[in-house]
């Protein structure tokens, strides 16, 4: 049987299943369908993380049923937590599935993320395209500058008009608060708006979160549960007040009420999505919309700065791109990406410090790959008989294979070699030689990977062109190594 705290009351144990029930949804807000797919979260993963808020377990006996999948014996649960803990931190892959701390206590700041801080200190009502590749960390960028600059900014995923709007409405919106608060107000004002009760305020919201902590002193409330729960209140005298006007005139108030919001902030944070090869149409009606909010905002000269976080794969042929200020967030090199692992878990177990750089150069600095082949890794050694060895960089290499590496890839090289897959998988063996190896001879790089010396060079010469690689004469011989990536501070 497993021990809980005395509850000496029945509110006491209500208290204790609240605070067990706020553990819960924190992890699982930590975690993916993919987490929860893999069975990489237990009972138990929730129940020793409740035992380390709530102190030592005494008193109060559960039932054996409800908690026949937890094991809390001494020697497993750290190696449980900590794996359980890995899977659900690797199953993180994009910056939206992650918990606020992640930016404020994880996140390895990149030159190119600090110079964008630096010059938004000065500038005023510009546009800067925060370029990089897929799954780089541009969604990761934008939440540590919008941390950084806390009211002073608003950041939100991009979405069309008609969506938009919607979005703002329902509460899915990262501003439906604000823009709910200031839209009423407005509804207000208008003549034929009929509205009985007060524009919600937060003051209001402040008061009657304070008469309800009072009430339970023991239990922790959200205020953002409190804020939504009014506006939901609300809701039918809003739809009350748009019906006595016309169409027209509720999206001019909808539109109105955005933008006034927006030129409000002094710096307006967009995250595009990430698009396939097959939708540059598409891109570029998002980016015509972006371009003509972006003049609407500056019209009086002192708008807001606006950052745009795009694919580096897609930042050609459009001529708004020509009025940016172009920053490129590079990947990563591996040196960060272990440093990063090693702010969240202190250790680098249970990977040895040369497995984990062998991830990072596999990953070629995109963290989101990092990621993924960390959990692909895992997968692997979890397979292995008991008691397993520490995971070496023999392993990753069994469990990252190749033709993982060039389908991570695809999007990048498809545009170099749009219908060669055997000269794609030729270029992912290369690069990732050059990044075990170090800088090569041409005619080594040939000898290595049995090619004739026609092939290798016409290879090379696009990987060159596309700044994959770089090339310098040495004799009668040209030196092949990769470009060096970026640091991080």
């Amino acid at each position: 049987m497993i021990e809980l705290p005395a509850l000496s009351s029945f509110f006491s144990l209500y208290s204790w299943w609240l605070a067990f029930l706020d553990v819960t949804m924190a992890r699982l807000g930590e975690l993916t369908a993919s987490d929860l797919a893999a069975g990489s979260i237990s009972f138990g993963y929730l129940f020793n993380s409740y035992r380390r808020r709530t102190g030592a377990l005494v008193g109060t006996k559960l039932p054996e049923c409800f908690i026949r999948r937890c094991v809390l014996t001494a020697e497993s649960e750290p190696v449980k937590s900590t794996v359980d803990e890995l899977y659900s931190w690797a199953g993180q892959l994009a910056s939206e599935s992650r918990s606020p701390d992640w930016v404020a206590g994880w996140y390895v700041w990149p030159e190119a993320v600090l110079r964008v801080q630096h010059q938004l200190e000065t500038m005023k009502a510009g546009i800067i395209g925060l370029v990089g590749l897929q799954g780089v960390g541009k969604s990761s960028a934008l939440r540590a500058l919008h941390n950084s600059m806390k009211s002073e900014s608003i950041l939100f995923k991009w979405r069309r008009r008609q969506e938009l709007y919607r979005s703002l409405l329902d509460g899915s919106h990262e501003a439906s608060e604000d823009f709910l608060r200031e839209y009423w107000r407005r509804l207000r004002e208008m003549p034929s708006a009929k509205l009985s009760s007060p524009v919600p305020h937060e003051s209001d919201f402040r008061k009657r979160l304070l008469s309800i902590e009072k009430e339970m002193k023991s239990v922790e409330i959200d205020a953002k549960i409190l804020t939504d729960r009014d506006f939901r209140v609300g809701q039918p005298e809003l739809e009350t007040a748009e019906a006595e006007l016309s169409r027209d005139a509720v999206r001019t108030v909808q539109e109105a009420t955005w933008l006034e919001m927006l030129r409000n902030k002094k710096t307006v944070l967009i995250d595009t999505p990430d698009y396939s090869k097959t939708d540059r149409r598409l891109m570029a009606k998002d980016l015509q919309e972006i371009y003509w909010l972006w003049l609407n905002l500056a019209k009086s000269g002192n708008g807001p700065n606006i950052v745009l976080a795009i694919q580096k794969e897609m930042f050609t042929g459009h001529f708004f791109f020509d009025k940016m200020q172009k920053i490129e967030l590079e990947p990563l090199q591996p040196e960060a990406m272990l440093e990063a692992y090693k702010r969240r878990f202190a250790t680098t177990d249970p990977f040895t410090d040369e497995a984990l750089l062998t991830l990072a150069r596999m990953s070629r600095g995109i963290f989101r790959r990092f990621l993924r082949y960390i959990t692909l890794t895992l997968d692997l050694w979890q397979t292995r008989p008991e008691p397993r060895e520490p995971i070496d960089s023999a392993a990753v290499k069994e469990a990252v294979t190749v033709d993982r590496l060039a389908e991570d890839m695809e999007l990048e090289l498809v545009e170099l070699f749009p219908k060669q897959s055997d000269l794609r998988i030729q270029a992912v063996r290369l690069l990732m030689h050059l990044e075990e190896s170090g800088p090569q001879k041409q005619t080594e790089l040939a000898e290595r990977l049995g090619m004739e010396d026609y092939a290798i060079s016409r290879l090379l010469a696009k990987l060159e062109l596309h700044r994959y690689i770089s090339r310098a004469r040495s004799g009668t011989d040209k030196i092949v190594d990769t470009p060096k990536k970026e640091a991080a501070a």
